[in-house]
């Protein structure tokens, strides 16, 4: 029987990291096991227990979550479960020191994009090689952190596999949805947003995108095998928008439309408020582009400012206009104050956000 290891996660929706990370394994002859954090430790042990992984990997996205996740590691361990412990995402990839400071149970943090790591590291202790100088790992040794050199991001995307996910639920009225990104990684840097510095700390492109043949063959595949019709792209910044997406966005849109897929599924992208321009949305809408989120953060330009967003308050208020005239949902992120608020600050914050949702068009 193929080596197994284990990967936990929160499964809200899809989680494309563990998702591509079992693809990978899955290609090599390994067998993945996700599951989802709120099954809760005894639920997860005794699936643990009954497979014999070589590795449990923990998506530990988010900070909030480490004492948790270190409960669980710690339930793990004191009932018998020796095999190695790592963990991955954006919060131990920047904080590493941090969480193995924290959680003990650890053995290692996988840093940045896991696929070839995680594999190396799974084929070591499978081959029972010295796993302590792979790429991209980190780790306790000779009294301290060890901080092994980053591996360089993989910069052609198509050569993932497409990511394993679980069973799809619906999701909205009945409908079947999935995530899915058409690439990696930002070419801005705002300052509130961990993206850039996770993107721009290994060697590397700051920004990479599938060809979009991958990206339709992708889509075609959860409508026809999974049933889904409703697509959330998770890219930070989708790359049809860009200001030299147009190639990429004709191209995308005109596969759909040959896969007879423009009337079967609606999608979701992300993008500045500076890249909504009306031809290409419009183009975008009639392959299925039903929502797009924008990034709007503050109402005033002192805001933007700080926030390094490189935008005014009025190319927001414009954006949201234009999507209306198209017939596009508009969804935003806002926050309504920053470390810098003054009351001036935040009144100008809530007469902008009377002005862009007062006429029900946007919901705050």
């Amino acid at each position: 029987m193929a080596h197994a290891t284990a990967l936990i996660g929160y499964l809200d929706q899809d989680n494309l990291g563990i998702g591509y990370l079992a693809s990978v394994l899955l290609r090599e002859g390994f067998r993945p096991i996700i599951l989802d954090y709120r099954l809760g430790p005894e639920r997860i042990l005794e699936n643990i227990a009954s497979n014999q992984p070589l590795v449990v990997g923990f998506s530990l996205i988010f900070q909030y979550y480490t004492s948790s996740f270190r409960e669980m590691m710690r339930h793990l361990r004191e009932n018998g479960i020796e095999c190695h412990f790592t963990a991955g995402g954006h919060y131990p990839s920047l904080r590493f020191r941090d969480v193995l400071d924290a959680v003990p149970e650890l053995d290692s943090v996988v840093r940045f994009e896991g696929e070839y790591t995680y594999l190396e590291l799974v084929r070591a202790l499978a081959q029972r090689t010295d796993w302590t100088g792979i790429q991209g790992l980190a780790y306790r040794g000779g009294g301290g952190v060890v901080e092994n050199p980053l591996r360089p991001l993989e910069p052609d995307l198509d050569k993932f596999p497409i990511p394993v996910r679980g069973p799809v639920r619906p999701e909205s009225l009945g409908r079947k949805e999935a995530t899915i990104v058409a690439g990696r990684g930002c070419l801005y840097n705002c300052s509130f947003c961990s993206i850039r510095q996770f993107y721009s700390a290994p060697p590397g492109p700051l920004k990479r995108i599938r060809r979009p043949e991958m990206v339709v063959e992708e889509m075609a595949l959860l409508h026809e095998e999974l049933g889904c019709t409703i697509l959330l792209f998770q890219d930070d910044d989708f790359p049809g928008t860009a200001r030299d997406g147009q190639a990429w966005a004709e191209r995308f849109c005109e596969l759909l439309h040959a896969r007879g897929l423009a009337g079967k599924l609606l999608w979701k992208i992300s993008c500045r408020a500076d890249e909504v321009g009306r031809e290409r949305m419009a183009l975008m809408r009639d392959a299925g582009l039903f929502l797009v989120y924008l990034g709007i953060e503050s109402g005033n330009d002192a805001g933007l400012k700080l926030m390094n967003k490189h935008l005014n308050s009025e190319v927001n208020a414009a954006a949201i206009r234009e999507l209306e005239r198209l017939g596009l949902v508009c969804e935003f992120g806002f926050m309504l104050f920053d470390p810098l608020s003054t009351c001036r600050t935040v009144r100008d914050n809530l007469d902008f956000l009377d002005r862009i949702c007062g006429d029900g068009y946007t919901q705050i």
